[in-house]
């Protein structure tokens, strides 16, 4: 039997077993789920491009606007995902996907005819996005915490990748999709697309047929702040969650301005905007793959680090960048290495934690992606006065600065275990 958490020793014949020929998707749920989640984040996708269009275009608002509609979804999902994980330790994580989903569905049908209509206004889109991440909080830490429940803890890396490959594979199509399709039909069939998409998947998830959740254990820590306390007392759940938490609040924040470099710098319009985020997906996908095959090295730490510390540099160099086919390599390049660190970081966090802590741990983890939009409020709200290029560059070398930190003062993080490593999940010495 597969082991699943630190604190479990896992079964010596795990080493030995072969491996699932196909990975993750050699398990009927994980395939009902990945498949599911592939349809749902495709409609995501065109979420993503589509409120940065009408924002910028549509609404005619200036870039300190996108970000705060940006801010008005991380909010909620940032105050919301601690106790969603908690959620997700107590209630069947099929049960909150489904309906999270379900709302959310609801959620862009309603935007979308307000667009078609022509009653969007500003603050409707703020209050949309309000809703937007609050009920992306309810879903999130379920998301993750799911997985094991799929599959052999054997297959993890094969799990995790898959799940970003989902995301990195849709920005390739989708954002080339969504930016024809506002040429073509208008910004809210994009909206309406994806309704359709969170609809498919609904369907998909009630389909699982999911093993029980685990017993917890006899003095288990179950308050709504366990999951907190777990990261920050062990330092490399600590400086893994860290790393994530600095890269999503300074260095992602290129994306999400990404229409104002498309229309105001590099003069492509949507179309050109859509190349650019399929370009980043391109190098996302190849990063994700790459993962499979470095993600249990005994250098994983100093994977993510490296990896860290150059898209901090490949972001500043697209800051700097006037000429598009430049922008489209550097776009390309900060996928591929952000998707190598933070599927690595994920991967960690999946083997070590204990399956009681799961949920709440996941949602610590949730927390800090979401902070993105909150970087982008501030870097928009600075760039009124020192330009988007600068602010953007400022943000992605901040990143390299950090990375270089940790890797000086973390060394648990530079030799994090294998997950092959006989004896289990533990931690080198001076971790805890």
């Amino acid at each position: 039997m597969a082991w699943r958490a630190a604190g479990h020793a896992p079964d010596p014949s795990d080493d030995d077993a072969p491996r699932p020929r196909w990975g993750a998707l050699s398990y009927p749920n994980y395939r009902r789920f990945w498949t599911a989640s592939l349809v749902r984040v495709f409609g995501m996708q065109f979420h993503i491009f589509a409120v940065g269009w009408l924002v910028v275009d549509v609404l005619e608002k200036s870039p300190v606007w996108l970000g705060a509609v940006g801010f008005a979804q991380a909010i909620p999902t940032i105050l919301l995902s601690v106790p969603a994980g908690a959620l997700a330790d107590r209630v069947e994580h099929r049960r909150l996907l489904l309906i999270s989903q379900v709302a959310l569905m609801l959620n862009y049908l309603v935007l979308a005819l307000l667009i078609m209509s022509g009653n969007a206004t500003i603050w409707l889109v703020i209050g949309w996005a309000m809703v937007t991440g609050c009920l992306s909080a309810i879903g999130n830490p379920a998301q993750n915490a799911i997985l094991p429940r799929l599959i052999e803890m054997r297959a993890i890396t094969s799990a995790v990748a898959l799940m970003s490959a989902v995301w990195n594979g849709t920005r390739i199509i989708a954002p080339g999709l969504a930016g024809v399709m506002i040429a073509l039909m208008g910004v809210g069939e994009a909206f309406l697309a994806a309704a359709v998409a969170f609809g498919v998947s609904v369907i998909l998830i009630a389909l699982l047929k999911v093993a029980p959740m685990a017993e917890r254990r006899a003095g288990a820590d179950n308050s709504l702040l366990g999951g907190l306390r777990y990261v920050a007392g062990n330092r490399i759940f600590l400086t893994v969650v860290g790393l994530s938490f600095f890269s999503s609040m300074f260095g992602m924040s290129y994306q999400y301005l990404m229409p104002v470099f498309a229309r105001d710098i590099l003069d492509v319009g949507s179309t050109g905007y859509g190349v650019l985020g399929a370009f980043g997906g391109t190098g996302a996908l190849l990063g994700t793959l790459a993962v499979v095959r470095i993600g249990d090295t005994p250098y994983r730490g100093q994977w993510m680090l490296g990896a860290a510390a150059l898209f901090g540099l490949l972001v500043a160099a697209f800051a700097a960048s006037t000429s598009y086919p430049l922008s489209m390599v550097m776009t390309f390049s900060a996928g591929f290495v952000a998707s190598i660190y933070l599927n690595l970081g994920m991967t960690t966090l999946q083997v070590l934690v204990p399956d009681e802590l799961r949920g709440r741990v996941m949602g610590v983890w949730s927390m800090t992606w979401f902070l993105t939009p909150v970087g982008a409020f501030v870097v928009g709200a600075g760039a009124e006065f020192a330009g988007t290029q600068t602010m953007v560059a400022l943000g992605g070398l901040s990143v390299t600065v950090f990375a270089a930190v940790l890797y000086a003062v973390s060394p648990e993080l530079r030799a994090v275990p294998r997950m092959g490593d006989r004896g289990g999940a533990h931690y080198p010495r001076g971790a805890r």
